[in-house]
């Protein structure tokens, strides 16, 4: 069988290997992609220095954008030479970071024409993220095709988003305004308050600030009194956004959804990540608070239509970017992880190239 450079992890902190994977042939429905860039994430941090959902040796990465080079029986909408992006996970020959992916036509979107590669690379898994949990977790109207004069009923209900400068809580913040709700509240840093503001929020609060909870609690004693609230943590920091959470939403009735894992310390923390998977116990919650975790999933329409459709039109934005350089995918794929290590990332995403036509030529 043919095969392909892929990025592998092999141990809990072990260095990243760049090895030769088999090449499998498209099935039924599936199209095979040559990636060509990836976003790195907080999760492959967490796979790799804590083995969080992982088994030894295991691929990297969970989405990608690039070109598709094959496609097998049943393919409907793709064709050889689209370019396309996609969120796949399943199985090893749907690891993003490797050069070939094969995976099921309907995890992949085309890209909108003149919109760089680079920068939709950005979209796919947070994306997804903040669609499935706005609408399946906190119960929020989100129909597609959205008509001109759609307004959900719960339009004015408030809606927090903590850590809306994370690529989750952007999106979260522009697929709420997309929809038409109005009472958005969202925590960042002071540096993205005008950025989030014109995603769509009404109120930002920096979330560094010692009476960040107070200043929330005010503004929904005043401006939605007696109102369940509905809370999105993109952040799960037990210490820093999830027991914050839970001293705001007290009111029966309300529903709070967080990114799983909870983070106890941070890569960045001189004893190394510490991680858990359980949102309800990691704080005190007032009893008829509705909590959920949140793990990655997808639908069939979101890619092929969703995603594409809402990118064209200017609805939604990726994210502000940093492209990783490296001589070899190697370096850019241990590069990357690096500085997410570091905490120094804010704001913006990494991103880095994959296949590369000087580095690997004979990968067509």
């Amino acid at each position: 069988m043919a095969t392909h450079p892929a990025i592998q992890i092999t141990g809990i902190k072990q260095p990243l290997k760049l090895v030769q994977v088999p090449t499998p042939e498209p099935q039924q429905n599936e199209v095979r992609v040559r990636i060509e860039w990836v976003p790195s994430a907080p999760l492959d941090v967490y796979q790799v220095d804590a083995g969080l959902m992982v088994q030894f040796p295991q691929g990297l990465g969970d989405s990608g954008v690039g070109t598709v080079v094959a496609i097998g029986p049943g393919v409907e909408h793709l064709r050889v030479g689209d370019q396309v992006f996609g969120f796949f996970f399943h199985n090893e020959k749907e690891k993003g970071q490797q050069i070939y992916v094969t995976a099921p036509e309907h995890l992949f979107g085309k890209v909108p024409p003149n919109m760089p590669l680079a920068a939709v690379a950005t979209v796919p898994t947070n994306f997804c993220t903040a669609f499935l949990t706005l609408s399946d977790k906190l119960g929020l109207e989100l129909p597609w095709p959205r008509s001109t004069d759609f307004l959900p009923q719960n339009q004015h209900t408030p809606i927090l988003i903590w850590g809306a400068a994370t690529s989750v809580g952007q999106f979260a913040v522009q697929i709420l305004k997309h929809w038409g709700y109005t009472n958005i509240i969202a925590t960042a840093s002071s540096k993205h308050h005008e950025k989030i503001k014109k995603h769509g929020a009404k109120h930002v609060l920096d979330y560094q600030e010692p009476n960040a909870v107070d200043s929330i609690l005010n503004i929904l004693n005043t401006e939605s009194p007696a109102i369940p609230i509905r809370a999105f943590d993109c952040v799960t920091s037990k210490s820093g956004s999830l027991q914050h959470i839970a001293k705001i939403a007290t009111l029966p009735g309300s529903i709070v959804a967080a990114v799983l894992p909870v983070v106890i310390r941070p890569p960045s923390h001189k004893e190394g990540v510490q991680l858990s998977a359980d949102v309800n116990g990691e704080a005190s919650w007032v009893p008829g608070v509705q909590v959920h975790s949140v793990n990655a999933f997808l639908r069939d329409h979101l890619f092929p239509e969703i995603v594409p459709a809402l990118l064209e039109s200017g609805a939604i934005e990726p994210n502000q970017y940093r492209e990783i350089e490296g001589e070899s995918l190697l370096q850019r794929a241990s590069t990357a992880l690096d500085t997410l290590r570091s905490g120094a990332v804010s704001g913006e995403r990494l991103v880095w190239r994959v296949w590369k036509k000087e580095e690997y030529p004979q990968y067509k």
